[in-house]
């Protein structure tokens, strides 16, 4: 009797020893997932394994729908994506920044461009700056403030269309990825000054495009 005793004691204890660390893995979890992208960056270059998950779960759909931006191929895109996450993760070289989305995205538009030459995929590659896709909805975004314009979409893609690649590009990540002029300045390789003035041309001239259709 006293043995069965035990054995139920024990098996209780072990239900609740579980369902404690179960408690503060969940409490940890939802901390982590309030913290901002330099703080979990900082823990996950000093390998912890939760801001990797955290971080990757909050990534990885914005960093697929930008690789879809430079290729086609949807699971080198997501080895690429991967790749950049570990090796980050298992990289002790790497060290505190500011602009974690940026950095994100640039290493991923390297990988990408490096990987897809190794794979002589040279068509893609000298036209992926052009194949930016952005839906009726992105694009009326841009102008949401008049009603006018949300009927006339298409005429707004095709006046998007007829701007630089790299007016296209700055205004994708502007206004629909929602990065800021230093980030957008870190992916293009140019000054946070040349950024503003690159995309404050190119809505200059959509507007103009699409007010002489």
């Amino acid at each position: 009797m006293l043995l069965q005793n035990t054995t139920v004691v024990n098996h209780s204890s072990t239900i609740i020893t579980k369902y404690t660390e179960y408690t503060c893995m969940k409490e940890s979890k939802i901390h982590y997932q309030t913290k901002e992208d330099a703080e979990l960056w900082v823990l996950l270059i000093k390998g912890d394994k939760l801001a990797l998950e955290i971080m990757y779960r909050r990534y990885f759909p914005h960093l697929l729908n930008y690789g879809h931006t430079i290729s086609t191929n949807e699971e080198l895109i997501k080895d690429c994506i991967q790749d950049l996450f570990v090796n980050v993760f298992n990289n002790s070289k790497f060290r505190p920044i500011d602009h974690v989305k940026s950095y994100l995205y640039t290493a991923l538009r390297n990988n990408l461009v490096y990987k897809m030459s190794s794979m002589k995929e040279t068509y893609q590659l000298e036209n992926a700056e052009f194949e930016i896709p952005l839906t009726d909805d992105e694009l009326e975004g841009l102008f949401a403030h008049d009603d006018t314009y949300l009927e006339r979409s298409k005429l707004l893609k095709e006046a998007y269309r007829k701007l630089s690649a790299n007016q296209r590009h700055a205004v994708y990540l502007y206004y629909i990825k929602e990065l800021t002029w230093e980030e957008v300045a870190e992916i293009l390789g140019i000054t946070v000054h040349s950024s503003m003035n690159l995309i404050g041309r190119a809505i200059v001239k959509l507007r103009r495009l699409f007010e002489n259709k």
